[in-house]
């Protein structure tokens, strides 16, 4: 016996869960959990928390087509306690017990031996230095596949696949365009977690991360209940993941597992006009760095300088799809105007104060006046 199928041998069994956050995915969603149930590993359970508002429909046809096909898996299939990603996930998390959760998107499609790749990851790691394992992209869903959900129109990025092993660019596509987790990530400490790669995965296909894409991620359940996703980001969840991933990177080392291959569809279902989806990404940046910033000073400048290359990389994302009213630049525009309202909100008023602000730029009404900011004049309109 090899050195390789030796340590295997001894190696822990570790049970996985699915935990998704679904919101009027009805569509695509049987298809998300159907791949989970027919993976080579399968899970020990299925959490779904579902905040759409004909939830047991959904719930009672996925537990009459899709439950029975998997006996002796704990399902839980419940309405949402908070609408909202993060508290979603955070009620998802709360109630699994397997060791490793996988929070993918609820139109997120593994690949048959998706898990089978990730938990190899875990169960190799003796030390448990890894807290989290992401998967890898795949262009197309796994085959004979069948979606009945429309996909979103992503604009420009969809022509731009074809340029992608161009070097320049790839230059453009991370500068200039900042379409790059790490151009848009400011850390809470200054720096980004350094960790060595265990000696006991090193012969892995993996590599590590400084950041997870919220569709693919995987954690040790520990490491990701006591994190917790952020939960005054409650109308709308942009930056999330990288929040949560970044929290969790403090605590052990993040790794994409290659052989892993999982397809985002990108489900058409939108709920927020690109105008607010740019706005928000920008702006709960700000009110994460309020809250765990360790030098809000210094962060405060690093988003303004940051949120002035996104206004040009947003006009120029605008302008190359034809959308001629610039929504995203506008919403890049209106989180600069904004920033201030959020910076002049102590950390510890953020969790009530900062929802509301969410749920009044969304409707377009005037914005709730920051706790202690010295603002004169008409509120701001959004739009």
């Amino acid at each position: 016996m090899n050195a390789n199928m030796q340590t295997r041998t001894t190696m822990t069994k570790l049970t996985w869960g699915l935990v998704i956050a679904t919101y009027n995915r009805e569509k695509i969603l049987p298809g998300c959990l159907k791949l989970a149930i027919e993976q080579t590993c399968p899970p020990s359970e299925i959490i779904v928390v579902d905040a759409s508002p004909h939830w047991e429909a959904t719930r009672d046809r996925v537990m009459r087509e899709i439950a029975p096909l998997a006996s002796g898996l704990r399902w839980v299939y419940e309405g949402a306690v908070q609408p909202g990603l993060t508290q979603q996930r955070n009620q998802g998390i709360a109630r699994a017990t397997a060791d490793v959760v996988f929070l993918i998107d609820d139109d997120s499609l593994m690949y048959p031996t998706c898990a089978e790749e990730i938990m190899r990851v875990y169960e190799a790691d003796t030390q448990r230095a890894v807290c989290g394992v992401q998967a890898s992209l795949a262009d197309e869903p796994p085959s004979e596949m069948t979606i009945a959900d429309d996909r979103k129109q992503t604009g420009w990025s969809e022509k731009s696949r074809g340029l992608s092993a161009n070097r320049l660019f790839q230059l453009v596509w991370r500068y200039l365009f900042l379409m790059n987790a790490e151009e848009l990530w400011i850390a809470y400490d200054g720096t980004m977690p350094q960790h060595l790669v265990p000696d006991s995965i090193a012969h892995l296909n993996v590599h590590p991360l400084p950041l997870f894409h919220g569709c693919r991620m995987t954690y040790r359940r520990e490491a990701i209940a006591q994190t917790q996703f952020e939960p005054m980001l409650r109308a709308y969840a942009a930056a999330e993941d990288l929040d949560a991933s970044y929290r969790v990177s403090r605590r052990g080392i993040l790794l994409e597992a290659v052989a892993a291959k999982l397809h985002h569809f990108n489900s058409g279902s939108s709920r927020l006009s690109r105008y607010q989806v740019a706005a928000l990404s920008a702006l709960n940046q700000a009110a994460c760095l309020q809250k765990h910033s360790n030098n809000i000073d210094r962060d405060r400048r690093k988003f303004y300088l940051l949120t002035a290359r996104r206004i040009l990389a947003e006009l120029f994302k605008d302008t190359l799809s034809r959308r001629w009213s610039l929504p995203q630049m506008r919403g890049m525009i209106t989180a600069w105007r904004l920033a201030d309202r959020v910076f002049a909100t102590p950390a510890s008023e953020l969790g009530q104060w900062y929802p509301n602000f969410q749920k009044a730029l969304i409707a377009g009404e005037p914005l709730p006046v920051a706790a202690i900011a010295n603002l004169e004049g008409e509120p701001i309109k959004t739009n």
